[in-house]
């Protein structure tokens, strides 16, 4: 595991999933951490570790305060995990998600401009992709089919062209199908935790739709091999399981793991255009340069899961309803 002992970090987003979890790792591991969060965040996914950290109120679309923060922290290390939450139904959020997954980044960039880091890992995503037939590889064409997926691969554009031109240390890290710790309830994951925990009835999207789940303490630990391993820069790399499973192969292995069974509408939902029958990521890269590769199993990873949601499904409950 690499010496963060001291370091200097900077994470946006950090009232997410994703960043909430860097966060906590980092802290946990000796970092100077600083936590880049909107000024109307629920800081629920922080609790506990907030003096521990150092929380700057900052949005990446206000590039002025931005550059603030920026010279406040001088971080040696960047994560950018910032992204716009869901995928947008309408003008309005189309905007809002462009103004905050392409204009956030570029505004970071800028920002970064006048500033000697060692490493700054951009977040992106396999949406970026697009449906393909095969595994995913990195050099695929990216024909995204959601318009979430669309800014992604355009932030991510953003961040090859800083590296390549400007010759910055920048490594872009496509995480696949994350869950874990602090997810958002209304995802598949968490609702499927809750329902066992509440012994609710599980509804599903139709049958066959697959993914790359991937557990989130080995998103983690890709992320501090990508800010750490030298002679990565202007890389971009997979951070998948190399499998994939359906939904409802997913609900069947959080049951048994869970020891608890429930009732399950398939149908429920219709498909979105991301909704397909294959979807993994090819991760040979990311073993390659990074020497990474998950340390659990799909059935390790949702008891983890299922053991830190029962701790904290009271707490979890009034965190959503604030």
């Amino acid at each position: 595991m690499p010496d963060l002992g001291g370091k200097r970090t900077l994470v946006t987003g950090a009232g997410g999933f994703i960043g909430a979890n860097l966060v906590r790792a980092l802290a946990g591991r000796g970092a100077e951490v600083h936590a880049i969060v909107r000024g109307a965040t629920n800081l629920w996914r922080l609790a506990g570790i907030e003096p521990e950290i150092e929380i700057h109120l900052a949005d990446l679309t206000d590039g002025a305060r931005l550059t603030e923060v920026i010279k406040a922290a001088r971080p040696e290390i960047i994560f950018n995990s910032a992204v716009f939450s869901g995928h947008p139904s309408n003008s309005e959020e189309r905007v809002a998600a462009l103004r905050d997954n392409v204009i956030g980044t570029a505004n970071l960039l800028e920002s970064l401009a006048a500033v000697e880091f060692s490493r700054l890992v951009h977040l992106g995503g396999s949406l970026e992709y697009g449906a393909k037939a095969e595994p995913m590889l990195e050099s695929d064409l990216l024909e995204p089919t959601t318009f979430r997926g669309v800014t992604k691969a355009a932030a991510t554009l953003l961040c090859r062209q800083f590296a390549l031109s400007e010759r910055r240390p920048v490594v872009i890290l496509r995480p696949f199908s994350v869950f874990g710790y602090w997810e958002a309830h209304s995802r598949l994951v968490p609702t499927l935790m809750l329902a066992l925990l509440k012994h609710n009835e599980l509804r599903l999207t139709a049958g066959g739709i697959r993914r790359d789940f991937i557990f989130i303490e080995d998103v983690v630990e890709a992320c501090l091999a990508a800010a750490t391993t030298a002679g990565i820069e202007g890389e971009i790399i997979n951070a998948g399981s190399g499998e994939q499973w359906s939904n409802e192969e997913l609900a069947a292995a959080a049951q048994e793991v869970a020891g608890i069974e429930i009732k399950m509408t398939p149908d429920a939902f219709p498909r979105r255009p991301a909704d397909t029958d294959h979807w993994v990521a090819d991760v040979s890269k990311a073993k390659r340069l990074l020497g990474w590769a998950p340390r659990h199993t799909l059935r390790e990873g949702l008891a983890k899961t299922f053991a830190w949601f029962r701790e904290y499904e009271r707490e979890y409950d009034h965190w959503l309803d604030q």
